[in-house]
């Protein structure tokens, strides 16, 4: 017997259960899945940083695939680590796309990381690395400019909207951690002692805004990398469904705040002061 698919009405007037907002997901899938099939046409701006985008952009699409998965089953809370991760992806990408030179902080961290899980490995004594593999990074690293990759929550903040997308990012953050939102989510509170009950089949709440919210990022995430392709593969049908979704493709940087020059203080006297 096939195990029931979980369903639910849509609030979004674009679609008319959740079923109907999962197949258009899948459907974006099986366009991004045919145009990797053929030639990809970058342009020179993103020669660098363009295949790392991709890459975001193609983990965004496989972490999809699961949400999908798990979505049908009604297993939100084990989607939500997932969607944090697409979040992640995509503003990272946008992030890298609106400034290509960012690239540059993106792998020094990269390599970074390499080197400190490097030396860790040889703290340990563990096998497979030694001083020589050290050694290499830091010539790479010399090699590089020395930019710094930002903390999650400035690429946002470098992005018109972003700001209200880390939002987003920190309520999903707190269900991805050991920690009291998770107790909160698999206990009740009962009036006979302990005072607390066990739910072991919890459900998350508002499934249908997490589910369209890890949508919408497959969108952004899939025209950003149409957009570096100077072909633009997907271009009419990423529209369609962001007009579907009832959202905007307009991707910009966040105006930046221009520093108040302080006014030099002049001495009280020289307003009184003749000529």
């Amino acid at each position: 017997m096939a195990e029931e698919l979980y369903n639910g009405a849509a609030v979004h007037e674009g679609f008319h259960d959740l079923a109907d907002l999962r197949a258009f997901a899948r459907k974006l899938i099986e366009h991004w899945d045919r145009w990797q099939m053929k030639p990809f046409h970058m342009k020179g701006e993103y020669d660098v940083g363009g295949p790392i985008l991709w890459s975001f952009t193609n983990h965004v699409v496989n972490l999809m695939r699961t949400v999908l998965d798990l979505s049908e089953k009604d297993r939100g809370i084990i989607a939500v680590p997932l969607i944090r991760l697409i979040v992640e992806n995509t503003m990272t990408g946008m992030w890298l796309y609106l400034e290509p030179s960012n690239t540059w902080a993106i792998l020094t961290e990269g390599f970074q990381k390499r080197k400190a899980a490097i030396n860790g490995v040889i703290e340990i004594e563990g096998e497979g690395f030694d001083k020589s593999d050290v050694a290499e990074i830091d010539q790479i690293l010399e090699s590089l400019d020395g930019a710094t990759l930002p903390p999650f929550e400035q690429r946002c903040a470098d992005i018109e909207g972003g700001k209200a997308i880390y939002v987003v990012y920190r309520v999903l953050s707190s269900y991805c951690h050991a920690g009291m939102a998770l107790g909160d989510f698999y206990l009740g509170e009962t009036e006979e002692y302990p005072g607390l009950e066990r739910i072991p089949d919890a459900r998350l709440p508002n499934h249908e805004a997490w589910l369209g919210a890890a949508v919408s990022m497959l969108i952004i995430s899939m025209k950003l990398c149409d957009n570096i392709d100077y072909k633009g593969g997907l271009k009419s049908q990423l529209d369609r469904a962001a007009k579907r979704m009832g959202m905007s493709l307009n991707f910009v940087k966040a105006p930046k705040k221009e520093k108040k020059a302080r006014a030099k203080a002049r001495p009280a006297t020289s307003a009184v002061q003749g000529p």
